[in-house]
């Protein structure tokens, strides 16, 4: 009997059922990075898969009877693709997947990580339907080193964040096809963001400082580095080994962006420096510049927003 797989999210598309073998293989690689994949059912081999790309991100849900995928050290030596992860979901049946000397068995609702530089193998033992996504890891802002203690672990089982990235590769999966490509991508990069964040709750990061403390310790960080015109949220949060997302979502709880607390700490420290009668004899664009204003205009404009008045109207008004 044909089995017949239907996509998730009560959608009335299909998976596009694959001819041969051979037909999933050549998809599997075109997909991916180079596989090789064997089964016992080659003579009756059914599956079905549907894939999406959006630039540096692809996304494909797979259907079909039990087969083996390995990422061998020789087809690592041949491979001229971009060093990328891959996050698996399951959502029917059971996988098993072997890499860096641990395995899982992965259930439905599981998410698991894998490094296409290093040898790895997929096992499904049963009919089986999965999502994987593979974006390059220079877009995931955890280092190689750490993120090679998670592969071959479930992610996030009975856990909230797991369960967000269960939802939003389920989503994705079911609904990229609808949306233009600068929608769709800029739903990549979150969902990459959001299982950066993942990994770093995994190894303990985002969760070794209370968030108070945290911002505490942010806070104080930007002042030391005010006068600094590279300070940026993406310095901030790896001098604080946290995610750039969680950076920012430290930041709107606490009711701002960090763009604007950066601004408003410097705005403040030119108007004190303004006030100040020692600095008499300094140019409004030599303090402008002393706390990152470069362009001159921008920030007579910017101070003016900020204060109702212009820098050289408030010197005149409080000398």
């Amino acid at each position: 009997m044909s089995a017949t797989y239907a996509t998730p999210l009560g959608t009335d598309s299909q998976l596009e059922r694959m001819g041969s073998f051979e037909q999933f293989q050549a998809t599997v690689d075109q997909s991916f990075v180079p596989l090789r994949v064997s089964t016992q059912h080659r003579n009756d081999f059914e599956a079905a898969v549907r894939a999406a790309t959006l630039r540096d991100f692809n996304l494909v849900e797979i259907a079909s009877v039990p087969h083996v995928v390995e990422r061998t050290r020789n087809l690592i030596g041949e491979s001229t693709t971009e060093p990328a992860y891959k996050v698996s979901l399951m959502l029917e049946g059971t996988s098993y997947i072997c890499q860096d000397g641990r395995d899982v068995i992965l259930r439905p609702g599981d998410v698991a990580v894998y490094d296409t530089t290093r040898p790895y193998t997929l096992a499904f033992d049963d009919h089986m339907r999965t999502i994987v996504a593979m974006f390059p890891k220079r877009l995931v802002d955890v280092s190689d080193d750490r993120v090679a203690r998670l592969t071959a672990t479930a992610l996030g089982r009975d856990d909230s964040l797991g369960e967000m990235v269960s939802s939003v590769l389920e989503q994705l999966a079911g609904r990229l096809h609808l949306v233009n490509a600068s929608t769709g991508w800029r739903l990549a990069r979150n969902a990459v963001d959001l299982v950066t964040i993942l990994l770093r709750d995994q190894l303990g990061e985002d969760r070794a400082v209370p968030a108070d403390q945290l911002l505490d310790a942010v806070y104080a960080y930007v002042e030391e580095r005010l006068g600094d015109p590279a300070l940026c949220p993406t310095e901030i949060a790896e001098a604080h080994y946290i995610s750039v997302r969680y950076l920012h979502a430290l930041f709107h709880h606490a009711g701002m962006t960090v763009s604007a607390y950066i601004r408003t700490r410097r705005l403040e420290r030119c108007r004190t420096d303004l006030a100040d009668p020692a600095l008499a004899g300094a140019t409004v664009t030599a303090i402008a510049s002393r706390w990152s204003f470069a362009d001159a205009p921008h920030f007579s404009r910017t101070f003016r927003a900020a204060y109702g008045e212009t820098p050289s109207e408030f010197r005149a008004r409080v000398a």
